[in-house]
């Protein structure tokens, strides 16, 4: 097949890659600002969350119901293959939900700033990547160092933030590297990957209440009064309904790009798209980094940016080669029935 066939393709790919990136880009510099501002009134993380999964899960199963996308449906063999990726996806936000209560926003940015150079290790060992080049490491290391920076600049420097900060670098990584081979893997569709990513991660919501501490806190809340009177303030509503539409936002765009882009260049992207995040939080709240700890910030973000040069068309993940495309078609230039396939016919 002639390589100027495939330019639509080609073409067409980029154009969703840039959809899915901005859309992702967007929502994740809006989340932890609004999750921020969530807890500041409503103090149970763990229940934000699984309030999250809920909204999402069900949005994704009615969108199914009503014809309006394609969501498949629970099969045992997808929800065994997707549940790794489901509990360490849980991880990772009960950690950075837990983060997020008891540090400011620029330590979790940091911290996500460290993410992609462990990423790129895991990706090269773990799904056997071809290790890109010194340039790549160095803006890595360029991240880590302004990481290192504002650390040292932390006047609110708490164990407690920092081992939470541990506990979110070591599962976001993982995560990462293992949801990117599970989304390349079962082959969900868009809206699919949605629902059983929400719909799985909010069965594990009995368990990581009680790991948290989320029951005890809860359990005290509903002594002193009703849960729901609490959510029904408008100065806690607001926040919670936000958080849950960015939530929505947030699960679609980024097991799409996840799957759209390698796993080292997605942590890349959600470190670009933080610099709205040091924005809005340096206007809104008064606990943020000084004018150095910012800068470092800026420096881990370069870092990123430097990055994105460097790898240029490498950060998508490719499209099948021309031999495996033609595989695929029959003479009709039809894609293949099983029949076709089986006896070797185009």
């Amino acid at each position: 097949m002639p390589e100027d066939s495939l330019c639509p393709e080609r073409c067409g790919q980029y154009a969703d890659v840039i959809f899915l990136a901005s859309g992702f880009a967007l929502s994740s510099s809006l989340l932890v600002v609004i999750n921020k501002w969530a807890l500041q009134n409503f103090k149970f993380g763990a229940t934000l969350t699984a309030i999250q999964f809920a909204v999402s899960a069900g949005f994704a199963f009615l969108l199914g119901l009503s014809g309006y996308a394609e969501v498949d449906a629970l099969d045992y063999k997808k929800v065994k293959a997707f549940m790794p990726a489901v509990c360490m996806f849980y991880i990772s936000v009960a950690t950075n939900l837990k983060l997020l209560e008891s540090a400011n926003v620029d330590t979790y940015i940091v911290v996500r700033s460290c993410v992609p150079l462990f990423t790129l290790g895991l990706e090269v060992v773990y799904l056997k990547s071809p290790f890109p080049g010194m340039k790549t490491v160095a803006c890595l290391v360029l991240i880590f160092l302004g990481a290192c920076g504002y650390v040292a600049t932390d006047s609110e420097f708490k164990w407690s933030a920092y081992s939470y900060a541990l506990a979110y670098l070591c599962a976001f990584t993982v995560d990462q590297v293992l949801i990117k081979k599970i989304v390349m893997d079962t082959n969900l569709t868009r809206w699919g990957l949605v629902y059983y990513n929400n719909l799985l991660a909010l069965v594990l919501m009995p368990a990581g209440g009680f790991l948290t501490g989320e029951w005890f806190k809860l359990h005290n809340q509903l002594q002193a009064s009703n849960i729901s009177e609490v959510l029904m303030k408008p100065n806690v509503l607001m926040p919670v309904l936000l958080s849950c539409a960015f939530g929505l936002s947030i699960s679609f765009f980024a097991l799409n790009a996840r799957r759209a882009l390698t796993a080292t260049a997605f942590t890349v992207l959600g470190v670009i798209c933080k610099f709205v995040t040091v924005f809005v939080n340096t206007i809104i709240w008064d606990a943020h980094a000084d004018r150095f700890g910012i800068l470092c910030v800026c420096v881990c973000i370069l870092g990123g940016i430097l990055f994105q040069k460097v790898q240029g068309s490498a950060v998508v993940t490719p499209v099948p080669p021309a031999e495996k495309l033609e595989t695929r078609l029959n003479a009709n230039n039809q894609p293949l029935t099983e029949d076709e396939k089986g006896s070797g016919k185009k």
